[in-house]
Order: C-alpha cells, then structure tokens, then sequence
C-alpha cells in the first residue's frame, strides 16, 4: 500500500522533473512529507517494533524490518498488510475469542513475534512472544492486561515475572509451564512458574495462555 500510495504520487512528479528539474524540486519534496503523513505508523506497530528491536525509531522503515502474515482457525498462514494485522491485533485485546491471529515476522532473523490471549482474574490478558521459529526458544515476554487488580493481578507485567519464560524451549505436543503451587516439582514439570503473591487466577491464567496460545501457532512454527 505504501510503495503504490508512493508511486502514484512521485512518478507524475518525476516527470515533471525532466522536463523542468528547478520547478519539480519543491513538489517533490512536498510529496514525500504526504507521503510520510499518510503512512504514519500505528502506536500498535511502533510498540511491537519497539518490542523486538529496541534501536527501532522514527526513522526506521518498517518494510523492511517486519513482515506480517494471518494464522487462521485451519493454521493456515497467509501475508496480510499492516491495517489487517493492526485489526487483528486489536481484536486480541478484546474478551471475545479471537479466531484469527496475527504474526510479526522479524525481517533478515528467525525471529518472530506471537501474540497470544487469555483470561486472567479481572477479564482479559495478553502477551507478545518474541520467539525463535527455529530453535522454538522464547527470547522475550511481555504481558498486558485490562483489569488485574493494581496490588496483585498488575504485577504480571513486571519483569520478574515475564523472565521465568524467557529461554524456555516451546513443547508443542504439552504444556510448556507449570505453576509452583499446583505441582511438585519433578524431573518432568516443565518449566516451573513462581506464581504472583495474592495473584494466583492471574498466574494460572498466564501459565494457560503462554502454553495453549502458543500451541496455537504450531502449524506456523512446525511449517518453518
């Protein structure tokens, strides 16, 4: 959308160009701030960027740091541009079951971000996996929330937390994560969540989302 939107405007203007170069300068330059105005990312996008690579800026393009694509309820994969992932995005974020999710490949690494949802104590919770579709290791975790309570519940987004997941190597066939208080710790536990003090719906929401949501991507990252 962005490279049309471009041309469109530019190639008439470029033209114009050669047949009166001084004149056409100006207008060029015109265009490209439109162009820039038109394009302006979405905070939803800049956050994500932000998220997986933190040298990421204004002047950064975002073709060519992120790719997009559509895991629908089959585990069919399909490219899909900004907006739709936007769109599809937002709908995460929101109590209804999501049916479609989005995924944020990062461009020239085997990196990509998951978004995954859930349900904690005061409704609904998510989280942005940053993972390794290669090697299936989790590089990095950040969770979100609508309502957990602010002394307990909130505290999932604290980085205490959300490091117990970082490293960890994605079980597609069981669960990933196990919450301290509802197992005794074996050789075959999993990896072993400390839950939030006066927060254990919202832990065991957490540990449920982080092993069924990413199961979900399993055809995307079995297929890679």
């Amino acid at each position: 959308m962005k490279t049309k939107l471009m041309m469109l405007i530019l190639v008439p203007l470029m033209w114009n160009c050669k047949e009166n170069p001084e004149a056409a300068k100006p207008k060029i330059e015109e265009a490209k701030q439109e162009i820039q105005t038109v394009t302006a990312l979405p905070a939803i996008i800049k956050e994500l960027a932000k998220f997986a690579e933190p040298t990421f800026s204004d002047s950064t393009n975002i073709d060519e740091l992120m790719m997009f694509k559509e895991l629908d309820a089959n585990g069919t994969v399909t490219p899909i541009d900004m907006e739709r992932a936007v769109d599809l995005y937002k709908a995460m974020t929101k109590p209804a079951q999501a049916a479609e999710m989005p995924i944020f490949e990062i461009q020239n690494t085997d990196n990509s971000i998951l978004p995954i949802q859930g349900k904690g104590f005061g409704g609904v919770i998510w989280a942005n996996v940053l993972v390794d579709r290669k090697t299936l290791e989790i590089k990095k975790v950040a969770f979100e929330h609508k309502a957990e309570s602010d002394d307990y519940g909130a505290a999932m987004t604290q980085t205490s937390f959300e490091n117990q997941f970082v490293g960890t190597k994605i079980n597609l066939e069981q669960n990933t994560f196990s919450l301290q208080k509802a197992v005794e710790k074996a050789v075959d536990d999993g990896q072993i969540i400390d839950g939030i003090s006066g927060a254990t719906m919202t832990s065991k929401g957490a540990v449920e989302m982080m092993n069924e949501g990413l199961r979900t991507y399993r055809s995307y990252l079995e297929g890679e």
